[in-house]
C-alpha cells in the first residue's frame, strides 16, 4: 500500500489528474440552483421573484427573455433574500466507470466513509472521486508532524502550524507568489445554542497572482504557474475583464470598463484545489500604481468558487448576504463583512490584510472572525491542495464535535481524530460567559 501511495502522489504532482472542463454559459447557469450563485457566475443571470428566491432560474445572459412579475438579478446584490430553510444538495461527481485503485486499495466502506465525512464537512462542495482519492492517500499517509497546542506568536508567519507531509519546493519565476496565513478565531457556536465558545487556528494558504485576460479564450485559458493551474473558466466566476465588466461595468457600479484586474488565488494542482477565498484587485487604467476596486471570491474546500462580494472603492464591505454554505455551521442567510488592506507606498499594490467576519442573522456581533496575512514567498514547499482540504475537514469534525451537533457523527470516525493532532491556538470548546455578560 505504501508503495501505491508514494506513486500516485507523484503522479499527481506532476499530471494534474483530471482536467474540469470549461464552464458553458448555456448547459451550465441552469445548473445553479441558488440566486446569489447564480448572479456570482459570469455570463449567467436569475429570472425570477424580486421579492423572494424559492420561484426562479437561472440562464445564460443573453439567450433567454424575462417576463414580469420576474426581474433580472445579474449581480449578487440584487437577488432576493435566500431560502429560509436551505437543503444542502449532496453534489458528488464520479470521475471513473469503476472503482479507482486507491477505492479497490483500502476498501468500498472506506471509501464512502470519506465521501461521507467530505460531504458532511462542506456541504455544496463537489466531492469527485479524484477529491476523495486525494483524501484517502492523504489520511493513509498519517498524520502531519504539528506542535502542540499553544498560544500564538508574535508574527503570523512564526505561528506554529502543520508541516504538509507531501510537498514539493517551489522558486518564484514569472509569477507572483503568496503565503496567506489564514487564522480562523470562533467566540460562538452555531445557532441556536449560540453558546461562547474558543476556536482558533491557522492555516498557511499558498496562492499566486496573475492578470486576467480581456476576455477568455476558447480552450478555457488555463494559466501554468509556478504552483499549479489557474483554471479561468472552471474555477473562478469572473475568469476575464469581460465578464467582470458585464457584470460590474455598468452604471450603479464601477460607471466604466476597468483597464487591468489582477487575481490572487490558491491555483490547482494534483487535480484538486482549495478555493475558501480569492481576490480579484482593480485597476481603472493599467499604470495605476494601487487598486480602485477590489471582489472577494468565496468557495468550497474542494475547489467549488460560488459567490462573488463587491468594493467598488477598495473600502470594507458590510454585510453582505452569504448565499452558500461552506461548512454545516452555518445558513446562506449569514453575512459577511470586511475587507482588504493594502501595503504603504511604494508597495501599494501588494495585499497587506484581509479581515471577515460573519454573523447569524439577527446577530449584532460576529461569531467568527477569519485574517489573512498576505506575505511574499519567494520559496516554499508547496503541499498538495487536498492536503489543506483534509486539515480543514478535520477542523470541522473536531469543532461539530465540540458544538454537539447532529453532524459530527458523520466526521468523527474518519476525521476528528486527525484533528487532535493538529496545531491549535486554542482547542474547540465551550466557556463559561465573562462576569456580567448575557
Amino acid at each position: 500500500m505504501r508503495k501505491l501511495v508514494c506513486f500516485l502522489v507523484a503522479l499527481a504532482f506532476s499530471s494534474g489528474c483530471h482536467t474540469p472542463a470549461p464552464f458553458d454559459a448555456g448547459t451550465d447557469c441552469p445548473k445553479e440552483a441558488y440566486c446569489g450563485q447564480c448572479a456570482s457566475r459570469g455570463g449567467c443571470a436569475w429570472c425570477g421573484d424580486p421579492e423572494g428566491s424559492s420561484k426562479g432560474r437561472c440562464v445564460a445572459v443573453g439567450q433567454h427573455e424575462c417576463a414580469a412579475p420576474a426581474a433580472w438579478a445579474k449581480t449578487p446584490d440584487r437577488c432576493p433574500p435566500p431560502p429560509a430553510a436551505t437543503v444542502a444538495p449532496v453534489v458528488t461527481a464520479s470521475t471513473s466507470a469503476s472503482p479507482s485503485p486507491v477505492a479497490r486499495a483500502i476498501g468500498p466502506d472506506r471509501y464512502q466513509a470519506i465521501r461521507s465525512a467530505l460531504q458532511h464537512a462542506f456541504p455544496q462542495a463537489t466531492v469527485t472521486d479524484d477529491v476523495v482519492d486525494g483524501a484517502a492517500l492523504v489520511l493513509q499517509h498519517g498524520p502531519p508532524p504539528g506542535a502542540a497546542p499553544g498560544p500564538p506568536t508574535a508574527t503570523p508567519s512564526s505561528i506554529d502550524h502543520e508541516v504538509a507531509p507531501l510537498t514539493r519546493h517551489v522558486v518564484e519565476r514569472d509569477h507572483r507568489l503568496y503565503l496567506g496565513y489564514a487564522t480562523h478565531h470562533r467566540v460562538k457556536s452555531a445557532p441556536p445554542a449560540g453558546r461562547p465558545m474558543e476556536s482558533e487556528f491557522t492555516l498557511p494558504l499558498p496562492m499566486v497572482r496573475v492578470t486576467l485576460p480581456d476576455a477568455l479564450a476558447a480552450d478555457g485559458s488555463i494559466l501554468a504557474t509556478e504552483i499549479g493551474d489557474v483554471d479561468l473558466s472552471h474555477d473562478h466566476l469572473l475568469g476575464s475583464v469581460d465578464l467582470l465588466n458585464a457584470k460590474y461595468g455598468g452604471a450603479g457600479y464601477l460607471g466604466s470598463r476597468p483597464e487591468r484586474v489582477d487575481l490572487i488565488t490558491p491555483p490547482r494542482s494534483g487535480g484538486s484545489r482549495f478555493a475558501a477565498i480569492a481576490v480579484y484587485l482593480g485597476f481603472r487604467h493599467k499604470a495605476d500604481r494601487a487598486p480602485s476596486f477590489y471582489l472577494l471570491e468565496a468557495g468550497t474546500a474542494t475547489g467549488d468558487a460560488k459567490m462573488i462580494y463587491f468594493s467598488p472603492d477598495m473600502k470594507p464591505i458590510d454585510s453582505v448576504t452569504s448565499y452558500y454554505l461552506p461548512t454545516p455551521f452555518v445558513t446562506m442567510a449569514n453575512t459577511y463583512s470586511g475587507g482588504i488592506t493594502m501595503l504603504p507606498a511604494p508597495s501599494e499594490d501588494e495585499p497587506d490584510q484581509l479581515v471577515i467576519q460573519s454573523r447569524s442573522p439577527g446577530e449584532k456581533d460576529p461569531y467568527i472572525t477569519v485574517t489573512l496575512k498576505y506575505r511574499r514567498a519567494l520559496t516554499l514547499d508547496l503541499p498538495l491542495p487536498i492536503e489543506i482540504t483534509v486539515d480543514a475537514g478535520a477542523r470541522v469534525a473536531l469543532i461539530a464535535k465540540a458544538m454537539g451537533i447532529a453532524s459530527a457523527v458523520e466526521l468523527q470516525p474518519v476525521l476528528a481524530d486527525l484533528a487532535r493532532t493538529l496545531h491549535w491556538q486554542e482547542v474547540p470548546r465551550y466557556v463559561e460567559p465573562a462576569a456580567g455578560a448575557r
